[in-house]
């Protein structure tokens, strides 16, 4: 079965899809930029701003000449953003740069196919490279790691050359030595260097003092390690390069009151935040099903039943038990509001209420819900998807392949001879072994795919939208860059290659298909491991 978006896809003109992907790659540059959280702004500059203003003036050509109404109509809201902006010249708000995001993202996904060759948004950006400010060979040997993460950096060769680059990279996270160059040197550079960026500090000395942090501490450092692994150094910077999660928080807003759940609609629509109404009650399941909100901003009183009894009915079903529920009412009696709560809300807003204060509450509820999930949803050690989990992502991802009559593919990872790691190097140095290759597949993998943590050193990875041969083709540049690798221990250093069997969606094997994938990995640790294999279906 192939949905109106499909057959939207199939229809358009190649030089339209080549102009939602320039624009989307546009996009991604720029918003690659870190964000000042504190603030939560982000700056364009002027030739920014004009040069996505150009590829979307240049889309709505092309786009009319289409007649597509629903097209043109993402295209112009776009405009209208990037106009407004223009016009008033200054940064750009959290709330906007939500909104800009999600409409952009939008465009792409009615238009690109899967299997369009987009360039990755950068994961530590060119313009903003690593600057390493250590000896030597130490600083020869982590650049021609971290290009294995596709990571670059700029090897800082003495005092002169630091306040140089740094004044040359402003917004480049720095990894020192706090005897660069010489002794306590690392120190007082930064203390003179004032920019916001991460400040890594290194030592290899073997008794560190409680000072000596404090005074990494005192000139805004962000992380002190001694003797660090290149994982632990690239984890260290990876979160002030990556762009938060925007994805806008979803609200379901039950009030029996149309000109009130129209408020609130319209207050949570200008921060970003994509609003569902429901009026009726006894329809809230469906649309909660169907809508699948973060948050439920419910009425207390309307016809029929109380928003207590109606939040009771939805706390009897698992699946919602960790949804925030608030209600927003007129009742000012504390002990029916504490009731209420009790009885399954989360919070109690009383009306009138301002805007102001409706979308900071709803925000707070939302991050912290995001959070929880995250903790349920991930593995504690390498942050990828716990097993439950990842298996959720796959029968999801079959679902949706059989439904649109796409590609999909599925991976079964395994580290070889893991046991010989745990047992030569110990436990730790094993669990960091595992940790590195995690950050390895998210690096390699980012996008659409879906990766976790299968058990022990296991992992697996859904290729949604992907043909058995370029799952193969990726998971062998991986395998090659990750044998590279070099991880350090006590005894020294030493490298770890990895296996994975691989095993595409036929269809009607999605009971069959993590088997299958295993089995592929079995074939390819039987062929002397640091192999890839694809299931072989037997011919009927």
């Amino acid at each position: 079965m192939v949905n109106n978006q499909q057959t939207v896809k199939n229809k358009l003109p190649q030089k339209i899809t080549h102009k939602v992907r320039e624009l989307l790659h546009c996009w991604r540059t720029f918003y690659s930029s870190p964000i000042d959280v504190d603030v939560a702004q982000m700056s364009l500059t002027q030739y920014e701003l004009d040069k996505l203003i150009d590829k979307v003036h240049g889309l709505f050509r092309q786009i009319k000449e289409v007649e597509s109404q629903d097209l043109l109509d993402k295209v112009i809201k776009i405009q209208l953003q990037l106009n407004s902006l223009q016009q008033m010249n200054r940064n750009l708000k959290f709330e906007e740069l939500v909104s800009l995001d999600y409409d952009i993202n939008v465009l792409a996904k009615i238009v690109l196919r899967h299997d369009d060759k987009l360039d990755p948004a950068p994961y530590i950006p060119h313009k903003y490279p690593i600057l390493l400010a250590l000896n030597q060979e130490l600083a020869e040997k982590l650049a021609e790691q971290l290009v294995f993460f596709d990571v670059y950096c700029k090897i800082i060769k003495n005092k002169q050359d630091f306040i140089s680059r740094s004044n040359e990279f402003t917004r480049s996270a720095i990894i020192i030595d706090v005897d660069f160059d010489e002794e306590g040197l690392g120190i007082e550079l930064m203390k003179a260097h004032q920019a916001n960026v991460p400040k890594i500090f290194i030592t290899h000395q073997e008794n560190v003092s409680i000072e000596l942090r404090l005074s990494a501490c005192h000139v805004g450092g962000s992380g002190f390690y001694v003797r660090p692994t290149v994982a632990q150094l690239l984890r260290s910077v990876e979160q002030f390069y990556t762009s938060p999660s925007l994805k806008p928080y979803k609200v379901l807003i039950m009030d029996d009151s149309h000109s009130q759940a129209l408020f609130c609609e319209h207050a949570l629509n200008r921060a970003g935040m994509i609003t569902h109404i429901v009026t009726e009650p006894l329809m809230i399941l469906d649309a909660m099903e169907q809508f699948e909100p973060e948050l439920i901003l419910m009425d207390m009183y309307m016809p029929g039943c109380t928003g207590v009894e109606l939040a009771s009915v939805i706390r009897q079903q698992s699946a919602y038990l960790r949804l925030p529920i608030l209600f927003l009412s007129g009742e000012n009696n504390k002990d029916i509001q504490l009731n209420a709560m009790k009885l399954g809300g989360d919070d109690f807003l009383t009306k009138p209420i301002a805007p102001k204060h409706l979308v900071s509450t709803v925000q707070t509820r939302c991050e912290r819900g995001r959070v929880l999930n995250d903790l349920i949803i991930r593995d504690s050690l390498t942050g990828l998807f716990n097993h439950t989990h990842i298996l959720d992502k796959l029968k999801q991802a079959c679902r949706y392949a059989k439904e649109q009559g796409e590609a999909l593919c599925f991976a079964m990872v395994d580290i070889d001879f893991f046991k010989k790691v745990n047992d030569s190097y110990g436990h730790t140095v094993g669990d960091k072994v595992i940790s590195t290759l995690s950050l390895f597949l998210k690096q390699r993998l980012r996008g659409s795919h879906s990766i976790g943590r299968y058990g022990g050193e296991e992992f697996a990875v859904v290729f949604p939208g992907t043909r058995e041969s370029e799952a193969l083709f990726v998971m062998n540049e991986i395998r090659e860059a990750f044998n590279q690798l070099e991880h350090s221990s006590e005894q020294g250093e030493f490298k770890v290659s990895f296996s994975a069997g691989i095993c595409r969606f036929t269809g009607n094997n999605e009971e069959n298909i993590i088997e299958q994938a295993d089995e592929a990995l079995y074939a390819a640790k039987h062929k002397g491991r640091n192999n890839i294999q694809c299931f072989q279906f037997k011919e009927k």
